[in-house]
């Protein structure tokens, strides 16, 4: 390598390191947050390995939004790569230790995103897989659970599987969901089956239980093991247990959906765990829940986010226009003769 590049590439790796240092430090980036700007910068960086990032126009980060096209990227990707760039600048921007007095990519377009109607499950196939997994499950009252507790809350996989048994609040009829995306707690209602669904799951020093450590030979299946089946060692009263007494992964309870899914033949293409928060959303703003109450149940931080998961049919929208106090005014056609011969 020439040596001009190594000097330039090693200018623009401290600029990296100076600035996830900062989005860690000063503005408390998640680890997922902060591996994603980072992936997004370094690929950034690489593409102008022999120049320095701070002396870039707005033309080369034009040019290199459509080099991320061309490279067969969604436009979703290249919406974000673009995005983390210009936080990148704005940081450098603001300092005046830096030369750079004007942020490159500021008024650089981002791409058109085709609106793609959302993969969801419908309510006869939410139906199906609850109603499966207590008929074919190996350890049903956990996975019913499990499954029950997406499609009744809609939080997030990562949320679920980082769920405490203290978190279940049965007498206030609440799940507290802690350091949630953003960092943000939340509380979301627990209806009564949901309720009655994770009791079943919970109860210990009762039949399933003892039933699970029975002899095989009882005829009792597994499948019907509470949590405390589960726990084999220390217990940090992680909700959800595998069978080796852990808390799930994310892959984990991706690979127990799509069995059950293709099991019970609903699986589709682009089905996956997020689509389990899209169906709950979307039942509930069905039944007529209001947009900020679904925010708050969602944790979102803005309402126009919903859009990507809700796919409203417009003839629902054109119902609910009817609903308007005015919809049944006429105009006075006498004033529409008289303003026609006005002209």
């Amino acid at each position: 390598m020439h040596v001009l590049s190594i000097v330039k590439t090693n200018v623009n790796d401290l600029y990296l390191r100076e600035y996830l240092l900062y989005l860690k430090s000063d503005k408390g980036a998640r680890p997922k947050t902060l591996v994603g700007y980072e992936t997004d910068l370094r690929r950034f960086a690489g593409h102008f390995s022999t120049r320095d990032l701070l002396e870039l126009r707005q033309q080369d980060i034009r040019e290199y939004k459509f080099s991320l096209v061309d490279a067969g990227l969604a436009p979703r990707t290249v919406n974000r790569a673009i995005s983390v760039i210009r936080s990148f600048y704005e940081y450098f921007v603001d300092h005046d230790d830096y030369e750079i007095v004007k942020n490159p990519a500021k008024n650089i377009q981002g791409m058109k995103v085709p609106r793609t109607v959302p993969i969801t499950l419908g309510e006869q196939q939410a139906k199906t897989l609850l109603d499966g997994i207590m008929l074919t499950g190996r350890f049903a009252v956990r996975d019913y659970a499990i499954f029950a507790t997406f499609l009744f809350t809609g939080m997030r996989v990562s949320e679920l599987i980082s769920l405490k048994t203290y978190d279940v609040n049965f007498e206030d009829s609440y799940i507290h969901v802690r350091d949630g995306k953003g960092g943000k707690d939340r509380v979301i209602p627990v209806i009564p089956q949901l309720a009655n669904a994770l009791q079943l799951y919970l109860q210990t020093g009762i039949v399933y239980e003892e039933a699970c450590k029975s002899d095989k030979r009882s005829g009792i299946s597994r499948y019907k093991c509470g949590r405390q089946y589960f726990v084999h060692g220390p217990d940090d009263q992680t909700l959800f247990l595998t069978q080796e007494g852990k808390a799930y992964s994310r892959k984990g309870i991706d690979w127990l959906f799509k069995g059950y899914t293709k099991r019970l033949g609903i699986y589709k293409d682009g089905l996956s765990l997020h689509a389990l928060r899209r169906s709950c959303l979307t039942f509930l703003h069905k039944q007529g829940v209001d947009l900020f109450i679904l925010k708050e149940i969602s944790g979102h931080a803005r309402v126009q986010t919903l859009e990507h998961y809700l796919a409203i049919d417009n003839s629902k929208v054109l119902e609910a226009m009817r609903a308007h106090p005015l919809h049944n005014h006429q105009i006075d056609r006498g004033l529409v003769e008289m303003v026609r011969g006005s002209r």
